[in-house]
């Protein structure tokens, strides 16, 4: 009798994409019974929490050309509801998705999966807008369990990926449920009120000048905590010390920033201010025959006398008011029994 023998490694092969097919092909042929509930995904965000965070990080189509040995590949758009695109790792599978215009990924990626009957690296591509790679990672896909799990993958870049491409691990199988961009471009996620990937802070809004700026990145003068949402202060550069304005200046804080105005008898723009000189520029207001002398922020006058009936006050000479109870100028009411000297009550 002539024995045929065969390969092991091709009986191998065989029976591995003869249970991944029908692996895959299983789910679609079940029907739920009346009143049964879909077990809730691990990890995966309810509708609800999706629409709160105001963008969606979901795959938002299949790229033409780009699926190679996968089945039902448009069932990995969208959230994860338990409908899976089946990756036949065996004949090199590929599926590359559109996360979407305007959506672009900022940071990793998470996948949610199911069905796997061996543990799975798979590759993952980062792509921009013209399909060029950015970068490239791997996702771990360790749990063999029922139910759809989910792994994420690491994205360093700052350049935003527009597209994914998975590809299959060596002689594997796995069904693919969906893809989550996690950090999101400003378009798609800044003012949602939770800090992603690439943003200095989220106060539920993209509004500018309240701290939080429109590509959520912390405004000048501001300081912000927390990120669910992000809460932002103005700094007080007067009151802590790290205004730059003149010693010369005053400051006063202003949302944000400071402005600094350089005292009366000084100049300048505030943070610097020059000395005036009245007694230069002729400013001054002493009297003929004084001499005027300039000091910081101001002059004095020295010298010079008033001649009678006039008394001094101050730099002035000021007439006596025929009021002997009056001072004049001098703003000095006497009282009867005193009399006003050079602004002075004094007895007579």
């Amino acid at each position: 009798m002539k024995v045929i023998r065969v390969a092991p490694m091709r009986r191998w092969l065989s029976a591995v994409l003869v249970s991944g097919m029908l692996g895959a092909c299983g789910p679609e042929l079940e029907q739920e019974s009346p009143g049964s509930e879909a077990a809730p995904v691990e990890g995966a965000q309810s509708p609800d929490a999706v629409s709160a965070m105001g963008g969606d990080r979901y795959a938002n189509a299949v790229v033409q050309g780009g699926v190679v040995a996968v089945l039902n590949p448009n069932n990995a758009v969208g959230a994860p509801d338990g409908n899976v695109a089946t990756f036949v790792g065996l004949l090199g599978g590929a599926l590359v998705l559109d996360m979407g215009r305007g959506e672009e990924g900022t940071g990793p990626l998470r996948i949610y999966y199911q069905g796997l009957s061996l543990a799975v690296i798979a590759k993952v591509e980062f792509l921009r807008a013209d399909m060029s790679i950015i970068s490239t990672g791997q996702a771990n896909l360790l749990d063999l369990g029922l139910g759809t799990h989910s792994a994420l993958v690491p994205f360093s870049s700052t350049t935003p990926y527009r597209y994914v491409r998975l590809r299959s691990g060596v002689a594997s199988l796995y069904s693919l449920d969906a893809v989550e961009a996690t950090g999101s471009g400003a378009g798609a996620t800044c003012g949602d009120g939770r800090v992603s990937h690439g943003e200095q802070c989220d106060d539920g809004n993209r509004a500018q000048g309240d701290g939080c700026g429109s590509t959520c990145q912390v405004e000048p003068g501001f300081s912000c905590q927390g990120t669910q949402p992000s809460i932002c202060q103005d700094v007080n550069e007067c009151a802590n010390g790290t205004a730059q304005c003149s010693v010369n200046a005053v400051c006063t804080n202003t949302p944000g920033s400071y402005v600094c105005t350089c005292r009366p008898g000084y100049s300048g723009n505030g943070f610097t201010c020059t000395d005036i000189d009245e007694c230069a520029n002729g400013t001054d207001t002493c009297l003929p025959g004084q001499q005027c002398v300039n000091t910081p922020g101001g002059f004095e006058c020295a010298g010079g006398a008033c001649t009678p009936p006039q008394v001094q006050c101050g730099a002035q000479c000021v007439n006596v008011s025929s009021d002997p109870n009056n001072c004049g100028a001098c703003g000095v009411v006497c009282p009867v029994s005193k009399h006003c000297w050079e602004g002075t009550c004094v007895l007579p």
